[in-house]
């Protein structure tokens, strides 16, 4: 978890937002593919109490590793989400590479990955739900989404709830692993067509290409073949009346919280202080408690 405390008296800057914008409910965040081999990015703002998680998550065993340390700000599925339709869900010996796809060889031997993680453990059919069928979230802001290239399939799924959802994240692939996957190119025409707009990237997974001077090289800065990353995508803000209070209220708290973008944050609050929806010095107050070497004095 991030250490978002400052030094002083200035509170964290989510925890700010939290206790001055109050909003009518904790921020909901869906994810989709929810298995636990690394905190998601919503971690920090699970354990302060602000979202609540609705997690979707079709492995035995993962399910039950989410289940054992759920709080009562999660609820699991074990459920596979797609559009509805059967999948032949393929698991992998690395349940990270867990995906309705096969492997696609050819960049997997250029990356060098190892032939026992790529290797097919089990088969298993299934339904898939749609995320508008799920009666049990009437509303998502943020969807949080790794299905290993059937991404664009949950997203037709999601039509009616991403009508209203504020931010997405997914896993865009740059170098194709999986046979049949949309990669990025699929993925940004589908939020797009749907109303979103690409915001930023939380991380890169880059990798050394193998060759035979590797052990003459420093790794870390021969890290030339982007594979994949985490991308933001965000509701168009470029009609803001479109947004209620409470839609503004959510995406500062995403943006602080989450996505770590202050100046999105700032854009936001700016709207809720016109409105009356804010205190006038809380956009002021934030950038009090942000961290010294993200501000000016």
């Amino acid at each position: 978890m991030k250490d978002m405390t400052t030094r002083g008296t200035a509170p964290a800057p989510v925890d700010l937002l939290l206790d001055r914008l109050a909003p009518d409910a904790p921020t909901r965040v869906a994810d989709v593919g929810a298995n636990p081999l690394s905190p998601p990015p919503y971690q920090d703002l699970l354990e302060r109490g602000g979202c609540h998680v609705y997690g979707f998550e079709p492995q035995p065993e993962a399910f039950a590793d989410l289940q054992r340390s759920a709080t009562a700000y999660e609820t699991y599925f074990p459920a596979a989400v797609g559009d509805g339709g059967e999948v032949e869900l393929k698991i992998y010996n690395d349940s990270g590479l867990t995906s309705v796809f096969a492997p696609e060889m050819g960049p997997i031997r250029f990356l060098g990955r190892s032939r026992h993680n790529i290797g097919i453990r089990e088969r298993v059919t299934m339904e898939t739900r749609r995320l508008d069928a799920i009666d049990e979230i009437e509303r998502i802001d943020l969807l949080k989404i790794d299905v290993q290239g059937a991404e664009v399939d949950v997203f037709r799924g999601a039509r009616r709830k991403l009508r209203d959802c504020l931010a997405v994240i997914t896993e865009v692939r740059f170098l194709q692993l999986y046979q049949g996957e949309p990669m990025i190119a699929g993925i940004d025409a589908e939020l797009r067509a749907q109303g979103f707009e690409f915001h930023k990237f939380l991380f890169l997974k880059e990798k050394v290409i193998p060759n035979s001077q590797i052990h003459r090289l420093r790794r870390p800065r021969h890290r030339n073949q982007v594979i994949d990353g985490d991308a933001v995508y965000i509701r168009d803000m470029g009609t803001p009346e479109a947004f209620t209070d409470e839609d503004l209220k959510h995406m500062a708290i995403l943006a602080a919280g989450v996505i770590e973008s202050h100046d999105l944050v700032l854009h936001c609050l700016d709207h809720l202080v016109a409105r009356g929806a804010a205190p006038a010095d809380l956009p002021s107050r934030y950038v009090d408690g942000l961290p010294a070497d993200l501000r000016k004095d």
